[in-house]
């Protein structure tokens, strides 16, 4: 069979074991799926399609009817959901003539798909694909006007956002990686921002001049929020993984403080729900830096529903997970 000529191909010892698997399952059929209520550590690793690690963590934080709700989550298929670029002229005769049929989200912007493909318009910049989850994000950071840094700005979509909200703001859109700042100054001109200027540097040492009104620092995280997006992220990651994320987010929150103005907003975010990365980042960065407060929200009730930090939950919302905690740096 082609399961085992594709064993043959990685693991040529493996072919007796694959093809006794393969024989056992088409007489006998595959295993019954273990009871969600009597055994959910076995659901979730099995019929959830989470790693054993993942599993249980997410057991004990969660209990088991979250948990069990979010891995379910995790497996559907992600909604598309896109926001248009405001320089498109007559971009409303172009949707309908690309046959696109979406509504309105809750991000003002934002807009489901629900019938018809926008790939073709994508590639124009006519639309971008991007996550409500994503989109809040970048509003907790807009301005109408002023100076923001987008921290670990690639692939892009932030920055261009906060170039739509804020057309006489200045982006400085940081990145490290030469082929992801490649990718970024493509979209960038694609989407016609000319209001965003992207830097080949480490954020916290560009020479920007003065305090920036905003810094976002999207940072690099385990993703475990996009598993259903990226579901060879569960099998990538390990709990390990998240120390050593942690130790880098800490490290770039930190370094990027002393660039936000008094009265400024640091916006900190990652995809992940997971506490290591997020409230465990960002609370004892408050209690260092008294000079930061937790800033007002900006309605949107679900995913504030802590009252401190965003969280967009896939069994809840849809879509992908995200955390971000907008904090406030005091006038003094």
């Amino acid at each position: 069979s082609e399961s085992v000529e594709l064993a043959r191909e990685v693991a040529p010892r493996a072919t007796g074991i694959v093809n006794a698997v393969l024989r056992r399952l088409a007489r006998e059929g595959p295993p019954p799926a273990p009871d969600p209520q009597a055994d959910p550590m076995g659901w979730l690793s099995t019929v959830g399609s989470l790693p054993p690690w993942l599993a249980e963590r997410w057991l004990a934080r969660l209990g088991p009817e979250t948990a069990r709700a979010r891995a379910a989550a995790l497996l559907e298929t992600p909604p598309v959901v896109y926001r248009r670029n405001p320089r498109t002229p007559d971009i409303e005769a172009r949707l309908a003539a690309e046959g696109i049929v979406a509504e309105p989200m809750v991000v003002p912007g934002a807009w489901h798909l629900r019938e018809g493909s926008i790939i073709r318009i994508a590639a124009e910049g006519i639309v971008y694909v991007q996550d409500q989850g994503s989109q809040m994000i970048a509003h907790l950071a807009a301005r109408p006007r002023g100076r923001i840094l987008d921290a670990c700005a690639a692939p892009g979509g932030k920055s261009t956002l906060l170039s739509d909200l804020g057309p006489e703001a200045h982006v400085f859109a940081a990145e490290l990686s030469s082929s992801r700042l490649a990718a970024l100054a493509a979209l960038v001109a694609r989407w016609g921002a000319a209001n965003v200027h992207p830097m080949g540097a480490d954020a916290r040492r560009l020479p920007l001049g003065r305090p920036m009104d905003a810094v976002l620092l999207d940072a690099p995280c385990s993703g475990l929020g996009t598993l259903g997006r990226h579901p060879d992220i569960r099998w990538r990651v390990g709990a390990a993984d998240l120390g050593r994320q942690a130790r880098r987010q800490r490290e770039l929150l930190k370094g990027l403080a002393p660039l936000v103005a008094p009265g400024g907003t640091l916006v900190y975010a990652t995809c992940s729900l997971e506490p290591e990365e997020n409230d465990e980042i960002v609370d004892p960065f408050l209690e260092a830096h008294p000079e930061f407060t937790i800033a007002p929200r900006p309605g949107w009730a679900d995913a504030f529903a802590d009252g401190r930090f965003l969280r967009t939950r896939p069994e809840r919302d849809g879509g992908d997970g995200f955390f971000a905690a907008p904090l406030l740096k005091l006038r003094r």
